[in-house]
């Protein structure tokens, strides 16, 4: 008896260890990285790796049959495609790179690992609540100290000695509100970009409220969403839920009650913030003018997608690393469903779908399934972000099933 209760603290342990050390490294030192070429190499990525091997060696993970074959079979569409470009070349795409394919096979290996019955998830919803309360508690003081003179924005600006091993160079590192603007939006301090913290804040509320049951912490994720003047997060709470109630009519009551409480919070922010509000609303149009983020992430991929449609290359695509070196590229304009799709072709795309939405589909925690896939499709060149992966590994992947002693309606969710 002494020696299995001994097992079992080992393991509840380990456990806590594997969320705990891959939740700091995508979420408090998400900014770092290994610069390797034009490209980059998170911090994350080797200890993601590090500790789903040591899982594996000590019994606490296997291999997930669904995963492995679906996964094998995307690399063989991968591959197939890969060949047939490297043989077939096309005037309107300057090059190809082995190494874009070589990391996206590298980034989502792990998904394909699983917990076994030694794992304990029961913590992983809120070992990840305790960091995003944090984050948006700093993203808030971050926000309003600047006033005071007081501006940590950007590490390397700050703290010039970690330039080479931050991601900062490729992202939004200095977010002003608007152009000509003093004033910085948050990004919680630790994280990459405001739009990122967005995602972040959204996730939380969505985690906290429909899966914990507990609404005490949302005016502190509104107040925090209000000075990040991103929608990103909201865009994909919204699809989410609306999927949600599709696939789960039972689940509209508590959605319903989220959105009149997520509108509550924002009257109460427009009265705290109200240039922070304004400007967040004012935001919401700039899908319409050309060189916005909103623009290229959104809206500018369609002039591509209507410059390639209809030609039988795109059952196979054209070879990886292709979209970027496309002639007529838009600049934050790759998507991971574009760039699976523009060069891997239809073969690709569809076997990667099954493949990434079978293995982070959760119905008993639906919300934050659809949640992340949303948001990957949505929170703009996600395919080799590798925060963001683990973080869907987590908690669609290594997260227990909701607790029995909460409503059916929610368990079923």
């Amino acid at each position: 008896m002494t020696a299995a209760a001994d097992l079992r603290d080992a393991d509840e342990r380990a456990s806590t260890l594997f969320v705990h050390a891959n939740l700091i490294f995508c979420l408090l030192l998400q900014r770092f990285c290994v610069i390797v070429g034009g490209g980059v190499i998170y911090w994350v990525l080797p200890i993601f790796f590090l500790s789903l091997g040591w899982l594996l060696l000590t019994g606490r993970a296997t291999l997930r049959a669904f995963s492995t074959w679906t996964f094998a079979i995307f690399v063989a569409a991968a591959l197939l495609s890969t060949l047939i470009a490297l043989n077939t070349s096309d005037t309107r795409i300057n090059g190809l790179s082995l190494p874009s394919l070589a990391s996206v096979l590298v980034v989502y290996l792990g998904l394909v690992v699983a917990p076994t019955s030694r794992f304990h998830g029961a913590r992983v919803f809120d070992i990840f609540i305790l960091y995003a309360r944090w984050l948006a508690v700093f993203g808030i003081v971050q926000y309003l100290v600047q006033f005071a003179g007081i501006r940590i924005f950007a590490f390397s600006e700050t703290f010039p000695v970690l330039r080479p091993v931050l991601a900062e160079p490729f992202f939004n590192f200095h977010p002003v509100v608007a152009y000509g603007s003093p004033i910085l939006r948050s990004n919680g301090f630790f994280l990459l970009e405001p739009s990122i913290f967005s995602q972040i804040l959204m996730l939380a509320a969505a985690v906290d409220v429909l899966i914990r049951r507990q609404w005490l912490f949302l005016p502190l994720y509104g107040v925090a969403y209000v000075v990040t003047y991103s929608g990103t997060g909201l865009l994909a709470l919204a699809v989410a839920s609306i999927l949600a109630i599709v696939i789960s009519p039972r689940t509209s009551p508590q959605l319903v009650l989220l959105g009149i409480a997520g509108a509550i919070v924002a009257g109460f922010a427009a009265l705290i913030f109200p240039d922070a509000v304004a400007g967040l609303v004012g935001r919401s149009n700039e899908v319409n003018y050309e060189g916005s983020s909103g623009y290229a992430r959104y809206i500018g991929q369609l002039k591509l997608l209507n410059e390639f449609a209809g030609e039988t290359r795109t059952f196979v695509g054209f070879g990886p690393g292709a979209l970027e070196r496309a002639t007529i590229a838009v600049t934050g304009s790759i998507n991971p469903a574009l760039k699976i799709f523009f060069e891997y072709g239809i073969m690709g795309l569809a076997s990667f779908a099954v493949f990434f939405i079978g293995t982070l589909w959760r119905r008993d925690i639906a919300i934050v399934s659809l949640f992340m896939l949303a948001n990957y499709q949505l929170g703009g060149g996600y395919l080799l972000f590798m925060p963001m992966i683990v973080l869907a590994a987590l908690l669609c992947i290594w997260s227990d099933r909701a607790p029995t002693f909460r409503p059916a309606a929610v368990q079923e969710f």
